[in-house]
């Protein structure tokens, strides 16, 4: 065989150790900078979940800001002129501790102010006529929403943020309502413990529109130089700009021990190599006698055919004979007096798909003097099946590198394919699961942001009438008239209380504690959250016995919740709602039946239903955000069921779901 051309590297060690040490640098050095880069990215995903925590306390503060000024705004325009400011403003302070005061202002000029101890000097002034306050007030007129303006330092001292929101009557603007934020108080609602300010460099700045300055809510260090990832986000509410930024970035301090170690190992590599490159003439030598002197025992080949499952076989080129193995007749049921009398066989009996294959690459390996090769390929047995094989040889020369003879070995390998065919498809299962909980985990992001922005402002708005109702009005109200504020006030506790335990259980990722749930229990609560909407519509809910189960009560409660409501919504008017629970025991599972006699559901639309904000009807027709079934849907996958719809239009509307059995596990208590 001619000199290969690797043998430059024997004749030249200080090369050969030189290449080996570069490649094993890179090698290594590159595992350094993907851990690096998943050092990155693990900061960068700290620093968002900090950007967003922050984000949410804000406007979760912010919006109790705005629920004030909608109450001071429609009382005002509903009931004004106001004569009792002072305990008006108290009221919606106390329900609102997110406040600092609370002002009425006509047109411009602040008339009334709550508390007025300490806020005096601010009676009488007019912001309109101050061109550094009149900018954002004359934003928050003109788009007819609330917008903070600040900081600044307040007329009657202090440095706050202001929340104005236009007060219009008869479609003409009368006034602002406004509810001012101290910065300490502002401070507080950000939240911002202690560890989390040495992790992060953490600032809220917005443009003066004025004069173009940017001014910050907490304090500044001009001074400090941060490393880290930043993270922005913009508020809209008063064109706010947070930037978190991770103080100090620790991705290249991780790796500095293994960089070290890594290049070591690329150094002893590299003299390895040029070690093993001094001391080749030797082992060449052996090499090539033990080539020349190549013979062939029977006696070790049998003993080896005898050791190994696979079918041994032997092929003279140039006499073009072929011995096989006994093991031949063991894997593919031929005699081997079949086999190796014919000298065809081998050919007629590859599958025909693949027979072209098998002699081009048999035909490459003897031109490009290889020597070795391997094929797989399927075979055919005299029981008629094919067997997947994979044939591996090595290839004798002459002196002129002529392929004189192969030695090799046929191995079935029809289990190993099946079970890669296997594999590859639990490995896409997998993956399609791994898809799925990504998308889940999305829209309960999506769906937790919704409840804690959209619903707990309207029930903290219901609250705060109830009790401005109850207090201004009870002398006159009879009985009954308190009996349903009470009702009232109840269900908006209730649904308040619902609201917060869905948000929680969503954003911690599980379905919570699982508990003995009584379903007539959940369904009590339910009649009573929709007790007015029953009586009104005349509606009756029919059901027998019901299970006691296994499951989380807050989710099965607003399972029952949102099916019940669109039953109630979707009805048909001049037709009093008829609704059945109906429930079946299988050995796994709860099979449950929701029915009513609505105005039903297009077939075309049934898979859409189930869909996040996915709504059939206007809201001029229907009342709703169409997170109602996407719930429930959450609801139903979490617990091991599936949920799906029948229905037809005029002929009512059938929901299905099930849930599966859970077994109760008591959690031990620890005695003291």
């Amino acid at each position: 065989m001619k000199k290969s051309i690797f043998k430059i590297f024997y004749q030249s060690p200080i090369l050969t150790g030189i290449v080996a040490f570069l490649l094993a640098l890179f090698l290594t050095q590159f595992l350094t900078y993907k851990e690096v880069a998943l050092y990155l990215s693990d900061e960068e995903q700290l620093t968002k979940e900090q950007a967003n925590l922050i984000e949410k306390r804000i406007a979760n503060g912010l919006s109790s800001a705005i629920s004030a000024a909608h109450t001071l705004e429609f009382i005002e325009r509903r009931y004004g002129p106001i004569d009792n400011f002072e305990e008006i403003g108290r009221d919606i302070i106390q329900n609102n501790p997110n406040i600092d005061v609370i002002e009425l202002l006509k047109g411009g000029e602040i008339i009334e102010v709550y508390p007025l101890e300490g806020n005096r000097l601010a009676i009488g002034y007019d912001i309109l006529e101050d061109p550094s306050r009149s900018a954002e007030a004359i934003r928050a007129r003109d788009n007819r929403e609330v917008f903070f303006a600040g900081p600044f330092e307040l007329k009657q001292g202090g440095m706050g943020i202001i929340g104005r929101l236009p007060i219009f009557k008869n479609d003409e603007f009368w006034g602002f309502s406004a509810v001012i934020i101290y910065l300490e108080t502002f401070q507080d609602i950000i939240g911002i413990d202690e560890e989390a300010n040495d992790q992060f460099y953490i600032q809220l700045v917005k443009n003066n529109p004025e004069s173009g300055e940017e001014e910050y809510f907490l304090p500044v260090n001009d001074d400090a130089t941060y490393t880290g990832h930043i993270e922005s986000e913009f508020i809209d509410w008063g064109n706010w700009t947070l930037t978190v930024q991770l103080k100090k970035s620790e991705a290249w301090e991780n790796v500095y021990l293994a960089l070290a170690l890594r290049f070591l190992l690329s150094v002893i590599l590299g003299l390895t190599a040029w070690y093993l490159a001094t001391i080749p003439a030797m082992l060449e030598k052996k090499v090539n006698s033990q080539s020349r002197r190549l013979s062939i025992s029977n006696e070790r080949f049998k003993y080896a055919t005898m050791a190994t499952s696979d079918a041994i076989w032997d092929w003279d080129i140039k006499e073009d004979k072929v011995y096989r193995s006994k093991n031949f007749e063991n894997l593919f049921g031929y005699k081997r007096s079949e086999m190796n009398n014919n000298n065809d066989f081998w050919d007629k009996h590859i599958h025909p798909d693949d027979l072209v294959q098998v002699n081009k690459n048999l035909k490459n390996a003897f031109e490009s003097k290889s020597e070795y090769w391997e094929q797989e390929f399927r075979f055919l047995k005299r029981d008629g099946t094919y067997a997947h094989v994979v044939d591996k040889g090595i290839i004798i020369r002459d002196k002129e590198d002529q392929p004189v003879r192969v030695i090799g070995a046929t191995q079935d390998i029809s289990k190993i394919k099946a079970s890669e065919s296997e594999m590859l498809s639990l490995s896409e299962q997998l993956k399609n699961r791994a898809r799925e909980l990504e998308l889940s985990n999305e829209e309960l992001e999506k769906f937790a942001y919704t409840v804690s922005h959209d619903l707990q402002e309207p029930l903290r708005m219901i609250s705060s009438f109830l009790k401005l109702l109850e207090k201004k009005y009870g002398e006159n109200l009879d009985d009954k008239g308190k009996q349903y504020i009470q009702f009232a006030s109840e269900g908006a506790i209730r649904m308040r209380q619902i609201i917060l335990d869905l948000l929680e259980y969503s954003m911690a990722g599980n379905v919570g504690s699982r508990e003995k749930v009584c379903i007539h229990e959940v369904l009590d609560d339910v009649k009573l959250l929709h007790r007015n909407v029953i009586q009104d519509k005349n509606a009756t809910l029919t059901y027998e016995k019901l299970p006691l189960i296994v499951a989380s009560k807050a989710p099965m409660r607003q399972l029952f919740l949102n099916i019940i409501d669109n039953a109630l919504k979707y009805s048909k008017p001049n037709e009093k709602p008829e609704i059945k629970i109906e429930v079946k025991e299988s050995p796994e599972y709860w099979h449950f039946q929701i029915s009513d006699n609505g105005i039903g559901i297009e077939p075309q639309y049934h898979h859409q239903v189930f869909n996040i904000f996915q709504r059939l009807h206007t809201k001029e027709v229907f009342q709703g955000t169409g997170v109602g079934l996407a719930i429930c849907k959450k609801i139903i996958e979490t617990h091991g069921g599936k949920i799906w719809v029948e229905s037809l239009p005029d002929l009512g509307t059938s929901i299905f779901f099930t849930l599966k059995k859970f077994e109760f596990v008591e959690t031990p208590t620890t005695q003291t």
